[in-house]
């Protein structure tokens, strides 16, 4: 049974050149090999989109197709969809879109330069080092430039001659259809240069293994998750291309006593009974040190009390947070029976009028009841 491009591509038989266009590109991108490595379900489906588009992107395939419900025999067939390279197939299907501005999209994919990939790394810090700000060291290992031949992959004194089958562009481009594909030079390694006499050093690859040793500056009031881009310290590609960066991500170690609200500090306080009831000046703990914190009296569990300008710095600021203090009643779990007298003893002096929210709560209770 012959295929229905139109099935294939959910749309309808009298849709437009853009709404087929649109189709496709969704259903390309969504199944390209690129985005779905090793999955014979997905490249299957790909070719059949593609296969679709290609006869009806055409006037006169289309019409053939309506016609007879097949694709027309003869040459300048179906493309060869493993050559189809995804960066090409977005700007030729996008490029028109954007056609006043610039050059659009397809001028800028095509334009761009491709260096070396990014290295992305994770920093630990302590939340005193981020208050402090701090320099911290990071050794990491790379592809960089070979010293030997500063990348070009022949030996020391030696020239490099043009890829005669790529015209030193790296890769070799075709067009099939109405597919613009493009596939890297087998002969010159997609470096778009080949030596005469390759470098011992590297054998010819123009990158060598380097470890890797910097020092990093963290600014007072760094957060977790701040990242620091260091130019040029990526992956060196190796064929005279630009390195790729080095991508720090700042973590901040979790924290015994405090927890980080913004610029703001979180801690919690235990308060015995008679502290609570009576108050009392209780010594609490700071990134700075000890501190002195008065309680007042008939302080309730939850309740917040506020030590200003003990938090975090502002980042690129001079003033800090607060550090945000948070009591909480710790009832004693064991009582001689000389203690539990004299609590009975209490209990039995405090009237209602001490406990007003409990006096409101059984008031409420009685109405319900």
């Amino acid at each position: 049974m012959a295929t229905d491009y139109y099935e294939v591509l959910g749309v309808a038989r009298g849709a437009s050149s853009d709404e087929i266009k649109a189709a496709y590109r969704k259903a390309a991108l969504k199944y390209h090999p690129d985005r779905n490595p090793n999955d014979a379900e997905a490249e299957a489906k790909f070719k059949q989109c593609s296969e679709a588009y290609h006869v009806l992107s055409d006037a006169d395939r289309r019409a053939h197709f309506d016609r007879f419900g097949s694709a027309p025999a003869g040459p300048g067939g179906m493309p060869d969809f493993q050559q189809i390279n995804i960066e090409e197939l977005f700007s030729d299907l996008m490029g028109g879109l954007f056609g006043g501005m610039g050059g659009g999209v397809g001028s800028f994919v095509r334009g761009q330069t491709r260096g070396g990939r990014d290295i992305a790394l994770e920093l630990s810090i302590t939340l005193e080092e981020a208050a402090r700000g701090c320099e911290k060291s990071v050794e990491f290992e790379r592809p960089a430039v070979c010293e030997t031949c500063s990348g070009r992959g022949a030996a020391p004194g030696t020239p490099v001659d043009t890829c005669p089958a790529c015209a030193g562009r790296g890769e070799v481009r075709y067009q099939q259809g109405f597919f613009k594909m493009s596939r890297p030079c087998g002969r010159c390694g997609a470096k778009g240069t080949i030596p005469r006499e390759p470098c011992a050093k590297c054998s010819g690859s123009g990158v060598m293994k380097r470890t890797e040793k910097l020092q990093v500056v963290l600014p007072a009031g760094v957060e977790d998750g701040a990242t620091r881009t260091v130019d040029g310290y990526g992956e060196a590609p190796g064929n005279g291309l630009p390195s790729g960066n080095l991508e720090i991500t700042v973590r901040i170690a979790a924290h015994p006593v405090f927890t980080r609200d913004g610029q703001d500090l979180r801690c919690t306080l235990p308060l015995s009974f008679p502290q609570a009831a009576l108050g009392a000046m209780v010594d609490v703990p700071t990134l700075d040190g000890g501190a002195k914190l008065r309680v007042p009296a008939g302080i309730q569990p939850g309740q917040e009390l506020r030590l200003r300008g003990k938090g975090m710095p502002r980042f690129g600021g001079y003033s800090r947070g607060d550090q945000i203090v948070t009591v909480q009643l710790e009832v004693p779990t064991k009582l001689s029976d000389e203690q539990k007298a004299l609590i009975e003893q209490l209990a039995a002096s405090l009237g209602q009028e001490t406990h007003p929210q409990q006096k409101t709560f059984f008031e409420k209770l009685k109405d319900l009841l």
